[in-house]
């Protein structure tokens, strides 16, 4: 029992003696400034520095603090002195501060960083803060503390930095967009003989070359002789307008491979950089606006073309139909006053012929809106040409007859069996040998065939009045009358090309004035079989 009782006071004594040991250092270390002669206090206090002191050896106690120290952390040096971090701030600051105090003690060196601080009543500030370990020639351990507010400089490094950081995307921006322009831009070195300073990608498309290859350059390099004295007198000139006012020109530009022309109105301008006079030069691709132009100014001028077709046709329409009505109306009319049976009969002939024209007049115009209309069926039928042929030749025969004229086929024509549109290949032949009996008033029309290059070529052949050279072109043009005095309403020939065209043939004509023409026709069809008779 005693033992124990004797210890218990021991062990009493003991914590007394350490609690009066710690309150002493207390003391000590509250007197310390004053003891001192206020000198380092004074000193520390004048500095622009956040500034504090602690004791490393007595569990990091502050030992000394400044009065900057005091202001930011709305405490007075007495709440402070004595006092740790685990009794000042909150635990996971303290901590924090903890765990630098010690890296600086026990690495016995500076040790420097930056950290945002939480301020009571504050808005957050940036410290840049340096801890050093110092020992006292008595032993004594101290960590020595410096902190600079740096949050307006750090806000401003940081502005500066994203304003660097907005300028460098936006250069790269604008250099994506220079070389992702459709307008071909080229930069030259004016006071170095105009040579390319800079190009972009739609240039180098244009040139066939890439930038590596005409950086550099001049136009005497990459062009030919020709066209490089053309750029050079248009850049001496341009060299004295400026982006307000530019040079406008309207060029073809041939890539240096000659394989693409392109057609570019370019503006030229001069522009000074960092003490460089250079040259602007944009061009902006018309091609496609010239192509559409050229279409337009083409659609016009078809247009005015039809126009004049159509008064010409209507022109010709009246002349035609009115001739036949008038005579249908006026022998009809004879016909009915006569009591003649020859006159009658004569009468009757007349007016018959007339009503003949006046329905190939009207079939011809209805024909010709057929197949403008694209609609057009081909009715394709397995039929021997040669006996299709021969009565053909029967029928116009007697269509075609004068007394001055022979109508001959050849002779022996072999009998094919084919597979196309029988009634559209009928209505060729016919209107050919039609158009031949027109100019045809003595000599002969002969019509013929053979098979051709997986075909058939037909043949309708004359010894008219033929047609002059400079006709040959213009006789399958619609509406167009060579001979004025002929009838017809200018159709016939439009519409045997027409058919044939659209059939996958073609047709053509040889012809010489004075003696004569031959038509011919070829339209592909399937031969299944080829016996001669």
């Amino acid at each position: 029992m005693y033992n124990t009782k004797q210890d218990l006071l021991t062990e009493e004594n003991k914590r007394l003696r350490e609690e009066i040991e710690q309150l002493r250092k207390e003391n000590e270390l509250l007197k310390f400034p004053q003891s001192s002669g206020c000198l380092p206090q004074f000193l520390i206090d004048q500095m622009d520095a956040i500034i504090f002191i602690k004791d490393a050896g007595n569990d990091f106690r502050y030992f000394m603090v400044n009065e900057n120290f005091c202001k930011v952390q709305h405490l007075s040096r007495a709440e402070i002195i004595g006092k740790n971090d685990y009794e000042i701030f909150p635990p996971d600051d303290a901590r924090k501060y903890r765990e630098d105090d010690e890296k600086a003690v026990y690495g016995k060196t500076s040790y420097s960083f930056q950290e945002e601080v939480n301020l009571p009543g504050q808005n957050k500030i940036i410290l840049k803060t340096t801890k050093s370990y110092v020992s006292a020639s008595n032993g004594n351990k101290f960590l020595v503390c410096i902190s600079h507010d740096v949050t307006q400089s750090v806000e401003k490094e940081t502005r500066l930095k994203n304003a660097i950081e907005i300028e460098q995307a936006a250069h790269q921006m604008m250099k994506a967009i220079f070389h992702k322009l459709p307008s071909a831009i080229l930069i030259k070195d004016i006071e170095d003989n105009y040579r390319f300073y800079i190009v972009n990608k739609k240039f180098e498309q244009m040139c066939n070359m890439s930038k590596e290859i005409l950086i550099g350059k001049t136009d005497y390099d990459v062009f030919p002789k020709s066209e490089a004295d053309k750029y050079r007198k248009d850049d001496i000139e341009a060299s004295l307008y400026t982006e307000s006012d530019p040079m406008v020109i309207q060029e073809i530009v041939t890539s240096p491979d000659r394989d693409v022309n392109t057609h570019l109105q370019t503006f030229k301008f001069s522009f000074s950089f960092k003490g460089k006079s250079l040259l602007i030069c944009v061009g902006v691709d018309i091609t496609l606006q010239h192509q559409m132009m050229e279409q337009i100014k083409e659609a016009l001028e078809k247009a005015e073309q039809a126009d004049r077709l159509k008064s010409q046709f209507i022109t010709n329409m009246s002349h035609e139909i009115r001739t036949p009505l008038n005579a249908i109306i006026g022998f009809s009319q004879l016909i009915a006053e006569t009591e003649d049976k020859e006159e009658q009969k004569e009468y009757h002939r007349i007016v018959t012929q007339n009503n003949n024209l006046l329905l190939t007049l009207i079939e011809d115009v209805l024909n010709l809106s057929e197949l403008n209309s694209g609609n057009v069926k081909f009715n394709n039928t397995e039929f021997d040409f040669a006996d299709a042929f021969r009565d053909l030749y029967t029928q116009m025969k007697e269509k075609v007859f004068r007394p001055e004229v022979t109508f001959t086929t050849t002779p022996s024509l072999p009998s094919i069996l084919v597979r196309t549109d029988r009634e559209r290949i009928i209505q060729i032949i016919g209107n050919l040998v039609t158009n031949a009996a027109k100019f045809t008033s003595k000599g002969t029309i002969q019509m013929g065939y053979a098979c051709k290059d997986n075909g058939l070529e037909i043949y309708v052949k004359d010894t008219g009045l033929g047609f002059k050279a400079k006709n040959l072109e213009s006789i399958f043009n619609r509406f167009k009358k060579l001979n004025p005095f002929i009838q017809g309403t200018g159709l016939g020939l439009p519409i045997c090309k027409s058919i044939a065209e659209q059939m996958g043939g073609r047709i053509w004509v040889e012809s010489e004035f004075g003696k004569g023409s031959t038509f011919y026709v070829w339209i592909p069809c399937v031969v299944s079989s080829i016996k001669d008779k």
